[in-house]
């Protein structure tokens, strides 16, 4: 049994798509190419362990929300959790040689870079003039809301840019600089319950997405001077054929309604996120043991079981490639070509040797590289 078939003692296979094999094992019909009914929803508590900026145009103030109760939230954008958790995600892939060496975050040179579980998964855009592609997310992730009102887990901080001397005096006219500025982040221990709800998606990639979510510590405005600043709880998993209405905003506003609920701790709050997944999905709608679904996926990342991550990963790419070749958006592999190659030859009644076939290869190439390996297919494909 392959490593990747554990998953579905926690979530049924009618929720993943799959390849569609021959009797002698080849795909016929990728995976990714279905467009099915049947979604998973990842229910998440975040939980911040250090203070964590959320700006947007403001550089000095928090994203908020004004809610029709008259509480105003802390907000944070999808963009703010994807990008960090896509961003692990490429450095993964790198981990397992199933991406391009030179796919850099955001910036891809041609369809061919899309050629990756990331990419597939979180969507990407090849921009590159001539060869612009485009690949939508299979994830699908919700907008953050606090559960408490910003005033009482938010504070300013005043900075100031000190020169070498520690002061603040401009040596070059002696007068003072204006640098001061202050910034404005959430307090650690709030909590915010997050969704991410995905569809037509494979036991791999729904395992790469795991590995982002779970392994990701760092987030919002300077990430590169502050150290973690949050820990991301997996609390449930529901799968259903439809999407079922719940979200943050909805969670936040429930835990508000509710008398009974205090100062929110991480087991209030994941209890209260739990019974609300439990009453929209059902008892067998849900994953039971979410806390043995963890620890396999946590056990697969210990250096003496990478041989199965690493076959994992390397079944992703497979079913990605096989993906984008169906959609035409990358090229065919070498052996694609050289049938094509010669089945144009046959159509202009061209004759067909290893000489002309190699010239008709270079002409739907665009160029004369890989002879030794192309020959060796043409020879194979010729008989002789």
């Amino acid at each position: 049994m392959a490593a990747i078939d554990k998953i579905h003692d926690f979530i049924p296979r009618k929720y993943f798509v799959e390849n569609v094999r021959d009797a002698s094992g080849k795909i016929t019909s990728s995976a990714l190419k279905q467009n099915r009914i049947g979604q998973i929803k990842i229910a998440l508590v975040r939980e911040t362990t250090n203070p964590l900026i959320i700006r947007s145009t403001d550089p000095e103030a928090t994203i908020t929300i004004l809610t029709v109760d008259n509480r105003e939230l802390v907000e944070i954008p999808p963009r703010k959790l994807k990008s960090r958790e896509k961003l692990l995600g490429l450095m993964i892939c790198r981990e397992f040689n199933v991406v391009d060496p030179d796919v850099r975050y955001n910036v891809l040179s041609g369809a061919d870079k899309l050629n990756n579980p990331n990419s597939v998964l979180f969507g990407d855009t090849s921009t590159m003039a001539g060869d612009t592609a485009g690949l939508v997310s299979r994830a699908v992730y919700d907008w953050a809301y606090s559960l408490r009102d910003v005033k009482e887990i938010t504070d300013k901080l005043q900075h100031n840019a000190l020169s070498e001397a520690g002061t603040m005096i401009d040596e070059t006219t002696g007068q003072m600089r204006q640098s001061l500025y202050q910034t404005d982040y959430v307090l650690p221990d709030t909590f915010f319950p997050h969704f991410i709800t995905v569809d037509n998606i494979t036991p791999e990639l729904f395992v790469h997405l795991l590995s982002c979510v779970l392994n990701q510590k760092r987030y919002g405005a300077q990430t590169t001077t502050n150290a973690n600043n949050m820990n991301n709880h997996l609390v449930a998993i529901g799968f259903a054929d439809f999407e079922k209405p719940i979200n943050s905003y909805l969670i936040s506003k429930a835990w508000n309604e509710d008398p009974q609920n205090g100062a929110p701790t991480l087991t209030t709050v994941t209890n209260f996120v739990t019974k609300q997944m439990k009453a929209h999905y059902g008892e067998h709608g849900t994953v039971r043991n979410l806390v043995e679904l963890a620890k396999w996926l946590n056990d697969l990342w210990a250096e003496e079981k990478k041989t199965a991550l690493s076959e994992i990963y390397q079944s992703a790419k497979s079913s990605v490639t096989e993906y984008l070749k169906e959609i035409k958006m990358i090229g065919k592999d070498n052996e694609g070509i050289v049938k094509d190659a010669i089945a144009a030859l046959k159509n202009s009644n061209a004759e067909v040797n290893k000489e002309t076939v190699w010239k008709k290869v270079c002409e739907i190439k665009g160029d004369d590289k890989q002879k030794n390996a192309f020959q060796k297919i043409i020879k194979k494909q010729l008989g002789g």
